[in-house]
């Protein structure tokens, strides 16, 4: 049920977000038949072929309306990039060929870390053992969320429901994403800003994920023989430091910034690319079974920047705040970028005088 032949049926639980509107995309052009199971809160269009895709509205996050919605079904392969992993794992076990999971960063404990703690070791690697116990730092309890749901696929299919991969994202951008993490400096482009406030000099090292590059490995782990029972991490080939991701945006739209860099402990607008530690995953599994990047870093970068100034974030909408309450108070930054200028200043001073 899980070969590669065009015409299989594919079930995407999700669909319409980043990687779920990419990996559609692809399917409809190999020839596969797609269902997408999502809300109906929105819809996007998938390009030719897009009138073909069956639409399942109810919610992904319930598990009585996934069991209504596919009672009698089966498919040859399903993707699920939404929803309660856990309840995928309950409706589709014994209905599906393949389930290719998508989870995410959090699935290793100690990911979110509150300044002066230290992170983990780098690069982030499938098999290493956790950094230390669940306990009750911030994103802990997503933490242990993740791994649950991890175990439950690889119980079910060591129990013959299904084959099995789970996919590890983090950062997704392009089109659709559902934290528009880039909308920060574009906005600030859109808004005239010359003036940047990037915390540790935008030294930090985001680990992320283009959409398009994301849905190519979602496609190669549904039909490799050798991505059963496997878990990888999955995203873009190249990291960039976040200094690096407004310098791409900014140029994507002719613009630049002025950057003045302030301490990560006195994030003035919450950056969210203002990480307390860096994230890089180490990607040898997925490339060992063919993975390659289908647009390099800078170049995703440039575009998912246009396709945003293109199609704006609407200013305090759920999306914009998804990026923090502070995000764009620019008086709040500038008033911050004044300090940290007369503080370096001051610094200079003394040291010449002490020189002197």
């Amino acid at each position: 049920m899980s070969g590669a032949a065009p015409g299989r049926s594919v079930l995407v639980v999700g669909g319409t977000g980043p990687t779920g509107y990419a990996v559609v995309r692809r399917l409809l052009a190999g020839g596969d038949r797609v269902t997408i199971l999502h809300t109906g809160a929105h819809e996007v269009d998938f390009g030719p072929g897009g009138a073909e895709v069956e639409h399942l509205h109810t919610d992904p996050s319930s598990l009585a309306d996934l069991r209504t919605a596919i009672a009698g079904r089966t498919f040859d392969v399903a993707v699920a990039t939404s929803g309660r992993l856990r309840h995928v794992v309950t409706v589709l076990s014994g209905r599906v060929g393949r389930l290719v999971a998508v989870t995410g960063l959090p699935a290793y404990t100690g990911w979110q870390v509150p300044v002066g703690r230290l992170g983990f070791s780098l690069p982030l690697r499938e098999g290493d053992p956790p950094t230390r116990p669940l306990g009750d730092l911030p994103g802990d309890r997503l933490s242990a969320g993740v791994q649950r749901g991890e175990r439950l696929v690889a119980e079910a299919e060591a129990s013959g429901a299904f084959e099995a991969a789970i996919l590890r994202y983090t950062m997704v951008y392009g089109p659709y994403a559902y934290v528009p993490f880039e909308w920060y400096f574009v906005r600030r482009v859109l808004d005239g800003r010359r003036t940047l406030a990037l915390e540790g000099d935008g030294l930090m090292l985001p680990q992320r994920g283009y959409a398009d590059n994301l849905a190519a490995a979602v496609l190669l782990t549904m039909s490799h023989p050798d991505a059963a029972g496997r878990t990888f991490n999955v995203g873009d080939e190249k990291v960039l430091s976040v200094a690096a991701i407004a310098s791409a945006v900014a140029g994507a739209l002719g613009h630049s910034f002025d950057v003045v860099g302030v301490p990560l402990s006195a994030s003035p607008c919450g950056n969210p690319f203002a990480l307390r530690q860096n994230t890089v995953f180490d990607l040898g599994a997925i490339r060992a079974l063919g993975y390659r990047d289908v647009l390099g870093v800078v170049e995703a970068t440039r575009r998912g920047a246009v396709w945003l100034a293109e199609h704006p974030v609407a200013p305090g909408s759920a999306e914009e705040r998804s990026l923090g309450a502070h995000a764009f108070d620019y008086a709040r930054e500038d008033r911050a970028v004044e300090v940290y200028r007369t503080a370096l200043a001051s610094i200079g001073t003394r040291l010449e005088e002490q020189a002197s």
